[in-house]
């Protein structure tokens, strides 16, 4: 059974970033320091600078913004120009701040700084607290402090009244391509657990990222898999395995969750979503279960 998944389950961000960006414009005054041509050579970066900063402030972007696949603000992105990140195509914009990411472009990055450009990196997100440092980090790079604030105690908000995971909740595993998953220390896998699933991953012995065999799949038994192909409706690893003849012979027949790949490649508020949805998930589940 294909379960769809709908990114606009439980937005609360979504209100709270509207009402925080109509009171800011109607009062803030542009400080000298703040930077009015900021580029981003990294997709999360892209898509916390869409979140945080005013629009003129961006000048350009990474070519991946304009993906579907991989941005999550890919609408608002298309009104922007973009580079692959050389320092070739990002000098021509003279930029009074470039953001790069934690991995990759070390030598636009190294060079930049030798011509005496301000960059700075956003670090990789492996858990809840580092989203929310992140986005303070992004509001404070973008002279929006207040911003970044306003979001995260949203977010705290609503991750403090999820319910603890129960002992009898329902396993689900992580399945990408390769039999890549995560575990409790991951983003994905701490979603999973504030979600209410038990980590299939977890259980293997994985604590941040492996993956798992068909062995291992058969032995646990998953109740639900969760794939994120980078486009909807299209080739799914996990069906395809909950159709393997191992798999049938145990009558094992797991849920399959299918979270939007914009959602899961970089972080960011819509997290939130995807916890939501994960818990919404696991209650129709639930649900399916007790009328059987």
């Amino acid at each position: 059974m294909r379960s769809g998944f709908v990114a606009s389950f439980f937005s609360i961000w979504r209100w709270s970033f509207g009402l925080l960006f109509s009171l800011s414009f109607m009062s803030h005054t542009v400080a000298d320091s703040t930077p009015q041509r900021i580029v981003s050579i990294n997709l999360c970066a892209d898509e916390l600078l869409l979140l945080l900063a005013d629009p003129e402030q961006i000048s350009a972007l990474t070519k991946l913004s304009h993906d579907e696949g991989a941005s999550y603000f890919r609408t608002k992105a298309l009104t922007y120009p973009t580079t692959t990140g050389l320092a070739e195509e990002v000098l021509p914009f003279k930029p009074d701040l470039v953001i790069a990411g934690e991995w990759g472009g070390i030598q636009t990055v190294n060079l930049l700084k030798k011509l005496g450009l301000r960059v700075e990196t956003l670090p990789l997100a492996n858990n809840m607290q580092q989203v929310f440092s992140n986005i303070e980090l992004m509001a404070e790079l973008t002279g929006h402090p207040e911003r970044g604030t306003r979001i995260v105690q949203t977010m705290q908000d609503y991750l403090t009244r999820l319910p603890a995971v129960e002992a009898n909740a329902p396993l689900a595993a992580v399945y990408d391509p390769n039999g890549y998953t995560v575990g409790p220390e991951s983003l994905r896998g701490q979603s999973m657990t504030l979600a209410g699933w038990r980590n299939a991953g977890e259980l293997a012995g994985i604590r941040d990222y492996g993956s798992l065999d068909l062995e291992t799949m058969v032995r646990l038994q998953p109740d639900a898999l969760i794939d994120s192909p980078y486009t909807l409706n299209t080739y799914s690893r996990a069906e395809a395995l909950a159709q393997h003849p191992a798999l049938r012979g145990t009558r094992l027949n797991p849920q399959i969750i299918s979270v939007p790949s914009n959602m899961t490649i970089c972080d960011g508020p819509w997290i939130v979503d995807t916890i939501a949805s994960l818990q919404r998930e696991r209650l129709n589940l639930a649900t399916q279960r007790s009328t059987k």
